[in-house]
């Protein structure tokens, strides 16, 4: 094992808690409601930002080794960088779903209520998202132009699908938008692979 392999899992173990705390926060609201005493209105456009930010935490995991042979990532202001990061994306995950299930709950009205800071909290993740693909971009060796425009484009889609979601409050623009995440999620990292 190469000495920049052991440092990227010394490195990766901060990352690896916010992670799973993302998607613990996303279960554990999510079997809150299962098991509610009280009535629950479901509503499939809540549940599917909620699945959504849990795939956000899950393709974040495949990020993180797609970047383990960079330096930078393991130097203190980039790593704090990362860091910031993932914090946003369990604050996403966090702000999925509600944390109480004690009284009647209405997920079309709880995502009404919570879009704005759940959009809001998604686009500053892609933001950020954005700028360290850039920031890794810079450091490959050149792309074939095609290529190039298609990483681009799979780094910018999801900041300005989220921004649009922030903006406005029609469902239908919802149901659109947050399909179109998981058609570039799944063209994204549909054949990646740990290995």
């Amino acid at each position: 094992m190469t000495p920049e392999i052991r440092a990227f899992e010394y490195a990766i173990g901060v990352f690896a808690v916010l992670i799973g705390l993302a998607i613990a926060d996303v279960a554990t609201s999510f079997h809150r409601l299962l098991r509610s005493k009280s009535p629950v209105a479901w509503d499939p456009l809540a549940l599917g930002a909620a699945l959504y930010a849990l795939c956000m935490a899950i393709y974040m995991w495949f990020d993180l080794w797609g970047v383990r042979n960079f330096a930078a990532t393991r130097h203190f202001l980039f790593y704090l960088f990362l860091f910031a990061q993932l914090f946003v994306l369990f604050l996403v995950a966090a702000s999925s779903l509600p944390d109480e299930a004690s009284a009647s709950i209405d997920l079309r009205e709880f995502y009404a209520a919570n879009r704005r800071t759940f959009w809001f909290l998604a686009a500053l993740f892609q933001f950020g998202y954005v700028a360290a693909g850039f920031y890794f971009m810079g450091g490959m060796p050149n792309l074939p132009t095609l290529l190039t425009a298609v990483m681009l484009a799979q780094m910018i889609a999801p900041l300005v699908l989220s921004l649009v979601l922030l903006a406005t409050k029609s469902r239908a623009v919802h149901y659109v938008g947050i399909g179109l995440l998981f058609v570039v999620m799944l063209f994204h990292y549909g054949r990646a692979s740990i290995n």
